[in-house]
């Protein structure tokens, strides 16, 4: 297989040796990236592309550094008078990318749209616990809750939107922010930002605009940083590729990252339902060999959602690789071998991503092992992910990016987030897991956060809610025009707003 990747690499390059790099642009930085975002309307950002676009073009009350601690933003400070009250202070002299000032106006109408039952934003259950939002004057915003939220002040890092469209129906290609960048275009193929403060001496020696290409192929998005058409690429990069990276004039940073990567089940499926069943397709999964062979042993084994270096972390017994005991299980389950070996067959959505679609295939071939059949099916990233939020899969593999706060355990896991109010995807459902989790999201001490957190993370484990594989390592590859980029262990593509660039 390895040989074969290096055969195709070789003939890529071979077939672009004649081709010219394109023109550079003064003051262009072009970032390669493998999924394009869905949108930028924050109200409705729950991919990680959109996500990590949205960081350049909007700013919420609060925002979080690299070890997730709450800092100001737009809200200069801010209070807590009473167990249900918060009070925020807005900077003054803060303007949208269309010139107008932001006021608490447009926080307001930013969060009631939210909460707004006739929008569906997916984001409404995170922000369930407000009561209501209120400006005193032009820089004080007041949110009353109508039950304590231990996790609200992780979630105002929302992009705020003027209020003049933050009623508006989802535009994805449409928006205005008060960010260091605004949308300047969207085509089919790329996504052009321009700085906001371009002509301030700030700026000087910054990008002044920054172009986000979907390349979809690695093999591609690799070449084009080679050539000097791409400055930038960050992770769904193939392992087999980072020989060839290193003999380039490219430079590599990897660091452990906060992606937890896992398999996805439909806890309402006839056949999942039984937990000796899914327990029975974790133990048939090598996930050593899987990360040595497909992805350079760089991730991290992972228990739960949470790294273990988390605050509410909980130390997990470690999920073995067993296939006798797992065999075993599907016997007891009701699912003896057919006479050509099969107990099942099974429906594995996944994106056309190469490295999606190579682990899709190996895990196919593990789970035959025990005589579990995979019937894989692969679509164009809109269209896989629009399936999955809708909860129309038996087993998929995706990834929770950039993690934050413990309360991401009630978004996955309460019986009140199954879609399109959250990303309960599998439909699971526990009246004990829903107790402790609304336990938890109120709690005033972090002691007692983490305490019933250690107990939801050994019942989702217990329940094989979902099958856990790795922390994803970050992969940042910089061209020789850019320099001063710090991967962060979220994934954020924000420090690309900081870095210098020759021209």
């Amino acid at each position: 297989m390895m040989r074969l990747w290096q055969g195709i690499f070789i003939a890529c390059i071979a077939l672009l040796l004649g081709c010219q790099p394109g023109e550079q642009e003064k003051g262009l930085l072009r970032v390669g990236l493998a999924q394009m975002p869905i949108t930028l309307d924050p109200r409705f950002a729950t991919d990680a592309a959109s996500v990590r676009v949205q960081d350049f073009v909007h700013r919420g009350l609060l925002k979080l550094d690299d070890n997730f601690n709450v800092q100001a933003d737009l809200a200069l400070s801010w209070d807590h008078p009473e167990p249900l009250l918060w009070r925020f202070y807005l900077q003054k002299g803060v303007f949208f990318s269309d010139g107008s000032s932001v006021n608490a106006a447009d926080v307001v109408a930013t969060l009631e749209a939210v909460l707004d039952p006739a929008l569906t934003s997916p984001l409404k259950a995170s922000f369930a616990a407000i009561q209501s939002v209120s400006a005193e004057g032009d820089h004080v915003v007041l949110i009353r809750l109508h039950k304590a939220d231990a996790s609200l002040l992780t979630r105002l890092n929302l992009g705020v939107l003027p209020e003049s469209i933050a009623q508006a129906p989802h535009q994805a290609h449409y928006t205005i922010g008060c960010g260091a960048f605004k949308l300047q275009s969207w085509t089919e193929s790329a996504l052009t930002l321009h700085r906001v403060d371009a002509l301030k001496e700030s700026s000087e020696g910054k990008a002044g605009t920054i172009r986000f290409s979907g390349v979809k192929d690695p093999v591609t998005r690799i070449l084009k940083l080679t050539r000097g058409e791409l400055d930038f690429v960050q992770n769904d990069l193939p392992p087999h590729l980072l020989g060839y990276i290193k003999e380039q004039k490219l430079h590599i940073q990897t660091r452990p990252s906060t992606t937890f990567s896992y398999i996805g089940l439909n806890m309402q499926d006839e056949t999942l339902k039984d937990v000796r069943v899914r327990r029975a397709l974790l133990l048939a999964l090598d996930r050593n060999k899987l990360k040595r062979a497909l992805f350079a042993d760089l991730p991290e084994l992972a228990e739960s959602v949470l790294t273990p270096t988390h605050w509410a972390s909980s130390t997990l017994p470690h999920l073995p690789f067993d296939r006798n005991q797992a065999a075993a299980l599907l016997d007891a389950a009701g699912f003896p071998r057919a006479v050509d070996g099969t107990r099942f067959t099974i429906n594995y959505r996944t994106s056309t991503d190469p490295t999606r679609l190579r682990l899709a295939t190996a895990i196919a071939a593990m789970w035959q092992e025990v005589g579990v059949k995979v019937s894989i099916e692969s679509l164009e990233w809109g269209g896989f992910y629009a399936r999955i939020k809708q909860g129309d899969f038996q087993v998929f593999s995706l990834a929770w990016v950039g993690i934050t706060d413990p309360d991401i355990y009630r978004w996955i896991l309460h019986s009140e987030m199954w879609p399109p109010k959250g990303a309960n995807r599998g439909r699971y459902s526990s009246a004990q897991m829903d107790a402790w989790l609304d336990a938890a999201a109120a709690a005033s001490s972090q002691g007692e956060r983490k305490r019933l957190y250690a107990l939801i993370q050994k019942q989702m484990q217990n329940d094989m809610v979902y099958i856990p594989l790795w922390y994803d390592p970050v992969i940042a590859v910089s061209g020789p025009r850019l320099s001063g980029f710090e991967a962060k262990p979220d994934g954020s593509l924000s420090g690309l707003m900081d870095v210098s660039l020759l021209n």
